[in-house]
């Protein structure tokens, strides 16, 4: 069992100040390589004691164990970052790059045809990624195709009673926990078409949903100051609505 699926199993005895640090860790595994117990204490407005106490619930020393720990799963290490004088301009226009060359067109053009034939689209992200479920919905809606977003799970889960056949969820998620499984099953036995975009080609939710969009990450990579992958989520958008673009002309 990985640190991670650990976690995920951990969740329901977890209290609210460990549940933030799991939530967090779970949807941003790849911006540990940047923290600090202090850090990750600030970001989850917990106190470093708590954190502190959340790894060595998972077994580990302290913070720094258990950030290797995480990050040996992701092979994140020096071997796989660019050169220390790379840019952040050279980082992203290095995902284009990947974009361009690694996207599966078939599943970009399918995924194209079932938002032009859908009723109604609802996009969701969890905390940061909530922006680029946002971004999705203003692009469609400016295409004159009916869809809204949410960062809210309670929200999404009260859509499984109104969602159905025709109708579509978009999911942004970095990591794609297994977190989602139960309700994107809930949505599928509905008929709604379940997309999810992620930069986790191990993604835990592949056979719950339709299609999946995957993307680079540009946290993954050595920059003196960690990079929004949000961007690269705006990119794909992009690659999605040119592809509708073409199918509505």
């Amino acid at each position: 069992m990985t640190v991670l699926e650990h976690i995920q199993e951990l969740l329901p005895d977890f209290s609210k100040n460990e549940r933030r640090l799991a939530d967090h860790i779970l949807q941003y595994p790849y911006d540990l390589q940047r923290y600090t117990s202090i850090n990750i204490a600030d970001i989850c407005n917990v106190s470093r004691s708590a954190v502190i106490r959340f790894c060595q619930k998972l077994g580990f020393t302290g913070f720094s164990d258990f950030q290797k720990a995480v990050l040996s799963e992701y092979e994140i290490t020096k071997s796989d970052h660019m050169s220390a004088d790379t840019t952040a301009l050279d980082v992203y226009q290095s995902c284009i790059t990947q974009l361009r060359e690694k996207t599966d067109m078939n599943e970009l053009s399918a995924i194209g045809d079932l938002v032009v034939h859908s009723r109604r689209i609802l996009c969701y992200g969890m905390d940061h990624s909530g922006y680029s479920a946002k971004q999705m919905a203003f692009r469609l809606s400016r295409n004159h195709i009916d869809a809204s977003y949410t960062n809210d799970s309670s929200i999404l889960s009260n859509y499984k009673n109104i969602l159905g056949s025709g109708d579509m969820l978009m999911v942004f998620s970095i990591s794609g926990q297994k977190s989602f499984t139960e309700i994107l099953d809930v949505f599928r036995s509905r008929r709604v078409s379940v997309i999810l975009f992620t930069m986790n080609v191990n993604t835990a939710l592949k056979n719950h949903v339709d299609h999946i969009f995957y993307l680079p990450s540009a946290a993954h990579s050595n920059s003196p100051y960690l990079l929004d992958d949000a961007i690269c989520f705006y990119l794909a958008i992009e690659m999605v609505i040119e592809n509708i673009q073409k199918k509505l002309k």
